[in-house]
């Protein structure tokens, strides 16, 4: 079992995943995460992860409480994760081809066999101000199609969705709970 805390939520893996907070770890601290400069930087999901020979990279974001909510409303999600999917993936390659120790057993290697999977975990109130649960799923599923679009050059559109881990968490064998402290309190 892994547990990995991100943005204020514990994520823990059961013992079919090999994870790890990918910006954390020597692979991408010693090599792709040294090519930094003040405008420009390398960009990274939160987690990488291998579950049966499927690899899944995934992105988190903790949009609770109202001025974090207002203040990311505007933000261009489908282009933020399209970047850090993209220099993850770099990564990853670049890490492999230097031999570096603490990737998830087989990432690239389980990339020939299984498209990867990318999940954007966005957790949020209960619901926005005057938002009906039928718009909210409507705008969630407008936020996967557009980040599948922006995936497209890696993956297929099925294998991109976004959740919001506290409430609709459907990837097998991982769990979520909000850390003391951490965004407001749930229902």
């Amino acid at each position: 079992m892994t547990e990995l805390d991100v943005d204020g939520i514990r994520f823990t893996f059961d013992d079919r995943w090999s994870a790890l907070k990918w910006d954390d770890s020597d692979a991408y601290k010693l090599h792709i995460g040294k090519l930094q400069e003040k405008e420009h930087g390398t960009k990274a999901v939160d987690i990488v992860g291998l579950c049966e020979r499927t690899p899944y990279l995934f992105e988190i974001k903790d949009f609770r409480g109202r001025t974090t909510a207002i203040a990311n409303r505007d933000r261009d999600l489908s282009l933020e994760i399209g970047f850090k999917v993209r220099d993850t993936a770099a990564g990853l390659l670049g890490a492999v081809s230097r031999r570096s120790h603490g990737l998830p057993a087989d990432w690239l290697a389980a990339v020939t066999h299984n498209a990867v999977h990318v999940v954007a975990w966005i957790a949020e109130d209960a619901a926005r101000l005057g938002e009906t649960e039928h718009k909210r799923k409507a705008r969630r599923s407008t936020q996967g199609a557009s980040i599948a679009q922006r995936l497209a050059w890696l993956t297929e559109r099925r294998a991109v969705r976004v959740e919001d881990p506290l409430r609709e968490l459907s990837v097998p064998g991982v769990t979520a709970r909000s850390l003391a402290g951490a965004g407001p309190a749930r229902p």
